[in-house]
């Protein structure tokens, strides 16, 4: 089960958790009002205890939530989900870069050649006229494959703009490995969803745990914006 941590930091100390069904997933929400004072850091220590007796290990919460509040758990990762939107984010990065995919240049990059690495390849090759790769051991293997799949050679035009696989990848790129909630993404939520998951990196994580569930399809997302950091 996830555990969905809101705060308050007004008001006394306090810890409340309930179960609820958030689109058919179970979730825990936990409710914590009060500064992080000795008083409620002794509600949190016995609320931790109780939380991984029950299983839950994994957590979303707001991007500004201290660290001290929440709770020990793991926050989802939502690499898998943004991996599956792929398409749409192309899209909409495209538009903000006011590019052209049948003259666009792209630099893909990570730190191995693994198989998402491949789907991310082969999207690209049938979109973009350029295709630069940077991704560590397997390369050679997936150019070849590129060039004998789609007869695309890898190079060309100065890259425009950089899809990245790895972890610390520049805010200037289009994250899509571990640690991408850094960069911010807006989507069009279905009609259900709406006015029920939130905005920012906490929406994001509930959205790719009912991804990964096989509770929401990326079919069902739109994306509204990439917020990019040059």
């Amino acid at each position: 089960m996830l555990g969905w941590i809101n705060w308050r930091p007004g008001g006394l100390p306090r810890i409340r958790n309930r179960v609820e069904l958030l689109h058919g997933m179970p979730v825990c929400r936990v409710e914590i009002s009060g500064k992080a004072m000795p008083l409620l850091r002794l509600f949190l220590r016995r609320e931790e205890r109780v939380l991984r007796q029950a299983g839950v290990r994994e957590g979303a919460w707001a991007d500004d939530l201290p660290e001290c509040l929440q709770l020990g758990l793991i926050p989802v990762e939502t690499a898998p989900l943004r991996r599956a939107m792929l398409p749409a984010l192309l899209e909409q990065a495209f538009r903000q870069k006011r590019l052209s995919g049948a003259s666009a240049s792209v630099r893909l990059t990570a730190e191995g050649t693994s198989l998402p690495v491949y789907w991310a390849a082969q999207l690209l090759a049938q979109r973009v006229r350029y295709l630069h790769l940077d991704t560590g051991y397997g390369q050679g293997a997936l150019e070849e494959w590129l060039l004998q799949r789609y007869g695309l050679a890898c190079g060309g035009a100065e890259p425009e703009l950089e899809v990245t696989l790895r972890r610390d990848g520049a805010p200037s790129a289009l994250l899509l490995g571990e640690n991408c909630l850094r960069q911010g993404i807006e989507y069009i939520l279905p009609p259900d969803l709406r006015g029920v998951i939130p905005g920012g990196g906490e929406g994001e994580q509930l959205l790719a745990a009912l991804y990964r569930q096989e509770r929401l399809r990326p079919a069902e997302l739109a994306v509204a914006r990439i917020h990019f950091d040059a």
